[in-house]
């Protein structure tokens, strides 16, 4: 493909990507303006126990609860690293409206503005991953194949630029990691793999699950032990000036959503249970030390353990995000010879968003028409009963069947046996 018509495409992707920051709101994106507003005010290592901390009847307490910073720091710290640049654009007074009262901030024309100068640092991450997904594929057809695929997705789309979520910034540093191994295995990559993926764990821990995949491609353990406490040290750095704060450790070092991976389990006694998901974990895990795999396919560990997370999990939408630029590399390896998976495993991710609330779909658009702030289900509007928790389980079901079939495809087995 000539490059002007790359850039054709790239401009396009570009200007879906403003469009819908500008014209989407979800109710998350306040959690992170509102740590952006407290920590410009000067509340940096007290952010997890301000809301607290604060008197019954506060404004902010009336808005949101006190266990509403449930993320590693240095998103928090982030986004108020940014929040100064949106006061160019917005007064105080509007800020402030937004935190506090949305439905009369949707009102203000200026909320399209602020809106995409909350959204708008994403895209370095994003637009980062796209080109990630270029330099992995040699074959210039391939890379071009894998990047369009990146731009038009519409998980990143939705998370990134609909939601206001911050996934894309772990999902690059993955990506990065798998990128400086393919080419050339040494210590030296294996540790910048291991410190990349630290970094996206400090934003978002799922990353730290990688770091067994990552040591298997080496055969001394002393090599092992110093990639694996590389990849801990970022995260460790980032959460230790917070370990003394009480709402860090109770609302985010051990938040509920850490420990969703653990809720299905098979009964042994009355009080014991097998944990599935750290079970199937650590049977791959062996296997990963077992085996003996290029560096260049080292991907593939990468994706049997989020598949194994995703199989086992109830997740947030968003979280599809981590998966995505996995499912493209196994799309353009396998030259769309398992696309129906794929499209399987889209399908039911596009399915769940209607059986959560109305927010994650047409609640989105509530900037351009603010009743929509408050609106009904999809459902609800069509007159429809349904049952959310078995539609749910219906969806995650056909996924758990694409996961299963892309584990038999790529279950480990040792190259030497090829």
């Amino acid at each position: 493909m000539k490059l002007k018509k790359i850039w054709i495409i790239l401009i396009v992707a570009i200007t879906i990507r403003l469009f819908l920051s500008l014209v989407t709101f979800h109710p998350d994106i306040q959690a992170f303006a509102l740590a952006g507003y407290l920590i410009k005010q000067g509340n940096i290592l007290n952010l997890y126990d301000l809301l607290s901390a604060l008197p019954e009847g506060h404004q902010i307490l009336k808005s949101y609860p006190t266990y509403i910073f449930n993320y590693p720091p240095l998103i928090y710290l982030w986004h108020g690293l940014f929040y100064s640049s949106i006061n160019i654009f917005s007064n105080q007074n509007f800020l402030e409206m937004f935190l506090f009262n949305v439905p009369e901030a949707l009102k203000n024309p200026v909320v399209f503005i602020h809106l995409f100068t909350l959204k708008l640092p994403l895209m370095v991450f994003d637009l980062g991953t796209g080109f990630l997904l270029f330099k992995f594929f040699e074959d210039k057809t391939k890379a071009v194949i894998a990047l369009v695929l990146w731009l038009f997705n519409p998980v990143t789309l939705h998370a990134t630029y609909m939601m206001g979520q911050f996934d894309i910034i772990p999902v690059f540093f993955t990506i990065l990691s798998i990128l400086l191994l393919k080419n050339k295995l040494t210590f030296k990559t294996g540790l910048l793999a291991a410190l990349s993926l630290g970094l996206g764990a400090a934003f978002k821990i799922y990353p730290l699950f990688f770091v067994v995949p990552l040591i298997s491609l080496f055969k001394s353990w002393k090599i092992r032990s110093l990639i694996a406490f590389s990849a801990l040290l970022p995260y460790i750095l980032s959460i230790l000036p917070f370990i003394n704060s009480s709402g860090f450790r109770s609302n985010a070092l051990v938040a509920s959503q850490t420990t969703k991976s653990f809720y299905s389990q098979i009964a042994v006694s009355g009080g014991e249970s097998i944990l599935l998901f750290l079970s199937a974990l650590a049977f791959f895990y062996f296997l990963f030390l077992h085996n003996t795999i290029s560096p260049s396919r080292v991907w593939r560990y990468f994706f049997i353990t989020l598949l194994l997370f995703f199989i086992f999990t109830h997740t947030h939408p968003q979280w599809f995000l981590w998966l995505t630029p996995f499912l493209i590399i196994e799309l353009v390896e396998s030259k769309f010879k398992n696309v129906y998976a794929g499209i399987l495993a889209l399908m039911s991710f596009i399915g769940l968003l209607f059986f959560f609330d109305p927010s994650l779909t047409i609640g989105l658009f509530a900037p351009l028409w603010r009743d929509l702030y408050s609106s009904k289900s999809l459902w609800e509007l069509l007159n429809i009963s349904i049952d959310f928790n078995f539609a749910r389980s219906f969806l995650h079901s056909i996924f758990v069947g694409a996961g299963l079939f892309y584990l038999y495809i790529y279950f480990p087995r040792s190259e030497e046996e090829k």
